[in-house]
């Protein structure tokens, strides 16, 4: 497993403990890292740290765009973990310009995956896409990411 991918998989378990404690950003890094064992127990990686800031910076706006893209659910019917998996992939999508979604998009169906289940991947997946075209952006084969121009319009699932 990647570093970055490591990093995601901390935010996720670091964001549910300060959605579920009430906690702060440092109380909980700092409980993170004393409940680390051995060998585990190491700095986190700078990304995981910049990830969970510019999150909470943010989280009225990515929990109200989550709002407006989660379609035939509720937002508090979403999972507690899936709820999170979301609010900092968008945040990545919306705020790391230098991530290409398709990259974001990848790896958080994984994490989803192995925090939630495949049912919970394919529904990341889902909203996530949504994100990103609300945003204006083409998910590109390869990774790419494309501003889509005033005279296209976003494409559905289906292609149409």
């Amino acid at each position: 497993m990647g570093q970055r991918r490591l990093a995601r998989e901390r935010a996720v378990q670091i964001l549910y403990a300060i959605d579920r404690t009430g906690q702060s950003l440092t109380d909980a890094l700092v409980g993170y890292l004393e409940m680390q064992e051995g060998r585990q127990r190491r700095l986190l990686h700078h990304f995981t740290a910049e990830l969970l800031e510019r999150t909470l910076e943010h989280l009225p706006e990515i929990d109200q765009i989550l709002g407006e893209v989660i379609t035939h659910w509720q937002p508090e019917r979403v999972a507690v973990v899936d709820k999170q998996i979301l609010r900092l992939a968008a945040c990545e999508i919306l705020y790391f310009p230098d991530i290409p979604p398709k990259v974001t998009l990848n790896e958080y169906i994984e994490v989803a995956k192995t925090y939630s289940g495949t049912e919970a991947a394919a529904f990341v997946n889902g909203v996530l896409d949504r994100v990103a075209h609300m945003r204006g952006e083409k998910l590109e084969v390869g990774g790419g990411r494309k501003r889509a121009t005033d005279n296209e319009k976003p494409t559905t699932d289906n292609g149409q």
